[in-house]
């Protein structure tokens, strides 16, 4: 905590540290992030950003030269976006067929010209459509590429939370800079050596169904596309489980699908 009488001048300032220690790139945002100040931190440093906009998110259009007027000063912003209205393209997004429209705009939020980038979808023929927007300050970034970037961030966000409930990030009771550190480190590391054990015992790797492992854990309501950490680590307590106290694992049907190398890996301790 290095201002800790106050929260945001806290938040800006561990920001203001980690953007001075990366080297510059591409900085991706959740829309809660959505703020002056913090863009104005990153510009400061040479980042790009990419972020999220709220629903009610407001962007203008770049002032034409007939839109300034006669005498006083230059307007800023042009005339407002109206998302529904843009010009909406199909393009072909890793096999998919999207709706995406895309214009160079000015937000209040951001202190530089940025690109909007809008995704809508219809859930139900006949029913409104849902627009997804993102915005970035590199203005050469492709299309794909935006959609792409921001698509894996939420990948992130699911390893930090099965980091958090699975290997013990956030139950920790240390104080110092030291020991926090260590804690941050070790938590990465056994991350890493869960997903790795994972993979060794699958033959071939990444063959396993989600829907089997999640009937066999007895999970219901919650269909991940993906298998989380959380639900590797489940498998693997299972599977050392049925070592330890099973006299045979092939009459399960889970164990023959994650099973088949079971064998060879020794049990924790």
């Amino acid at each position: 905590m290095l201002l800790p009488q106050d929260a945001a001048l806290n938040s800006l300032a561990v920001l203001e540290t980690i953007l001075s220690q990366i080297p510059m790139g591409l900085i991706l945002f959740d829309r809660g992030f959505n703020h002056r100040k913090v863009f104005k931190i990153r510009l400061a440093y040479g980042h790009h950003l990419l972020c999220r906009a709220k629903g009610n998110a407001v962007f203008y259009y770049l002032p034409k030269p007939k839109e300034h007027p006669k005498r006083g000063r230059k307007r800023k912003y042009g005339q407002r976006v109206y998302v529904p209205q843009m010009h909406f393209r199909n393009r072909q997004l890793k096999g998919q067929r999207v709706s995406v429209a895309e214009a160079q705009v000015l937000t209040k939020r951001c202190p530089e010209k940025v690109r909007l980038v809008v995704k809508r979808v219809r859930l139900k023929k006949g029913t409104p459509y849902r627009y997804f927007m993102v915005y970035t300050t590199d203005l050469e970034l492709p299309i794909e590429t935006i959609l792409h970037y921001y698509r894996l961030r939420w990948e992130l966000e699911i390893a930090f939370r099965d980091t958090k409930q699975n290997v013990g990030f956030d139950a920790y009771q240390v104080q110092s800079h030291k020991s926090i550190s260590r804690l941050v480190q070790l938590s990465v590391v056994a991350a890493s050596i869960l997903q790795w054990l994972f993979v060794q015992l699958q033959s071939p790797p990444a063959s396993i169904p989600v829907d089997e492992v999640l009937e066999v854990l007895g999970i219901h309501g919650y269909h991940p596309k993906k298998l989380t950490r959380g639900l590797m680590q489940a498998s693997l307590c299972y599977l050392f489980f049925l070592k330890r106290f099973s006299a045979t694992t092939a009459r399960d049907p889970f164990s023959k699908k994650i099973g088949q190398r079971s064998d060879k890996p020794s049990s924790p301790g």
